[in-house]
């Protein structure tokens, strides 16, 4: 069954933009004393949840971000959020089909037979694909965008973007030193 989210909570904010180095420099200072909840409550309300899941939770459109300490560190991780389309691993790259009808799809490919190819062309629904015959498709190329959107922190205030990452780089472990006074 394609994942489907309770409502989202919404953050307090105020938001704004923020840049790596900016965040990166707050790190040095700030991620001790973090809040697990409120970092959970971050996942869901900066709309990660619907794509990714996280410690048996969410959907399954991106990567599992459970064991993404693993792979990436603050910095790291952090870019990648902000900054989607830097680096796309080959697993959730999207393609561009352009069809003879003129019509042009942008999707990440499901699955390939001897006669189609089936896209999913909305991240945040995985019901919604489009099954296109190989004998239609006039071009097809890789797509420099991510189908993860940029500006998902925009809407958080520093504490809950701390938070938020403090609860990525966790594991899902509340007595992880981050979340220690």
């Amino acid at each position: 069954q394609p994942y489907k989210a309770p409502e989202l909570p919404k953050p307090v904010g105020p938001g704004r933009d923020y840049t790596l180095d900016e965040l990166v420099a707050l790190s040095a200072k700030s991620m001790k004393g973090r809040n697990f909840a409120n970092g959970k409550k971050m996942f869901s309300a900066a709309r990660c949840v619907i794509c990714h899941r996280f410690n048996f939770d969410g959907g399954s459109t991106g990567p599992d971000l459970t064991q993404a300490a693993g792979r990436f560190n603050f910095k790291d991780l952090t870019e990648s959020i902000i900054n989607p389309s830097k680096v796309i691993s080959d697993q959730y790259r999207t393609v561009i089909v352009q069809t003879a009808t003129g019509h042009s799809y942008t999707g990440r490919i499901l699955a390939v037979s001897d006669s189609s190819i089936t896209l999913l062309i909305d991240p945040e629904d995985a019901t919604k694909t489009v099954e296109i015959k190989k004998a239609d498709i006039e071009a097809q190329e890789p797509s420099p965008v991510s189908l993860m959107p940029k500006d998902l922190l925009k809407g958080l205030n520093e504490k809950e973007v701390l938070d938020l990452l403090a609860y990525l780089l966790s594991r899902g472990n509340p007595r992880d030193p981050m979340f220690q006074k």
